[in-house]
C-alpha cells in the first residue's frame, strides 16, 4: 500500500505552536487535510487519523468529544501522537475513548517535544529537518503495518 494514495487526515489538540507544526509537517508529506480538534468537517471513512494530543494535561471537552464520535465509519484507524510521555494517563485516556467509539487505536504512540504553550511558544514553533523526517517515517511505518 501506498502511504501518499490513502485516505487520511491529521488533526491535533494542542495550544503549542510547535504541535500544529507538527501536525502541517505530516499533512503536507502525505497531502491530507490538518485540522484542529474539534474539525471543521467530521472525518468520513478515514483509513487512517493521525491524532496529536498534549500528553501531560487531561484531555479537554473538545478532544474527548471528538474521540467518542470518532467511530468505525468515521475513521478505520487512530495513532496518536503525544506531547510528552507517551504512557501517560491522558493519553491512556484518549486511547480507551476511541476505543469505546469502535475505531482501531494503534498501540505505538510516537512522542515529540512540542515546546512551550504561550507567549515563549510564539518563537518556538519551527521543528528541525531531523523531527519532521522522524515523524513521517514514523506515520509512514504505521502506515505500511495497517
Amino acid at each position: 500500500m501506498d502511504p501518499k494514495n490513502i485516505k487520511m487526515r491529521v488533526v491535533y489538540s494542542s495550544n503549542k505552536p510547535k504541535m500544529a507544526t507538527f501536525a502541517t509537517a505530516v499533512g503536507e508529506a502525505f497531502k491530507c487535510q490538518v485540522d484542529a480538534v474539534p474539525p471543521a468537517f467530521p472525518c468520513d471513512k478515514e483509513r487512517i487519523v493521525v491524532l496529536l494530543m498534549n500528553a501531560s494535561k487531561d484531555p479537554d471537552d473538545a478532544l474527548k468529544r471528538f474521540c467518542r464520535e470518532l467511530n468505525g465509519q468515521r475513521a478505520y484507524n487512530v495513532c496518536i501522537v503525544a506531547d510528552g510521555d507517551k504512557d501517560s494517563v491522558p493519553v491512556k485516556k484518549v486511547k480507551e475513548a476511541l476505543r469505546e467509539a469502535g475505531t482501531n487505536v494503534i498501540e505505538d504512540v510516537y512522542s515529540v517535544n512540542g515546546g512551550s504553550a504561550g507567549l515563549l511558544g510564539m518563537f518556538n514553533k519551527k521543528i528541525s529537518l531531523d523531527e519532521r523526517r522522524d515523524i513521517v517515517k514514523w506515520v509512514t511505518s504505521t502506515i505500511e503495518a495497517l
